[in-house]
């Protein structure tokens, strides 16, 4: 099975349980011009491993985050065409189409982080965290 498949149907759980909890709660009345919409905060903090043994290159300059999501704090930036050694991946924020994010390391550093696989070039990791 191809890994785009594969991933698409193992995150497609977690899709579905986002969607879920998003939806529920209770609807509040906003006066017209305003916003009463629930506040959304993104966990940073996710779990990972190294499970991968393999690599690939960044396509074009992308900051590394704590966490999954844009609005997790920038840990880092590697240039464009970047060695990224592969540890694991989870879902998260969609860029660009692409929700699932490798936790790597840089080539040669000991600098780690969250890179979205929209920007990896062969994908990203192929372990789940």
């Amino acid at each position: 099975m191809r890994k785009s498949l594969t991933r698409a149907l193992l995150t497609l759980p977690a899709v579905v349980a986002a969607t879920l909890v998003s939806v529920g709660g209770t609807a509040t009345a906003a006066p017209a011009g305003t916003h009463a919409g629930p506040v959304q905060i993104m966990d940073c903090s996710h779990a990972h491993s190294n499970k991968d043994s393999g690599s690939g290159r960044t396509t074009t300059v992308l900051r590394y985050r704590t966490g999954p999501h844009t609005s997790c704090e920038p840990l880092g930036q590697a240039g464009s065409n970047t060695l990224i050694y592969y540890h694991c991946w989870t879902s998260g924020e969609s860029v660009g189409g692409v929700s699932t994010w490798t936790w790597g390391r840089v080539a040669g550093t000991q600098r780690e982080g969250w890179f979205s696989d929209k920007y990896l070039s062969n994908g990203g990791s192929t372990k789940k965290c």
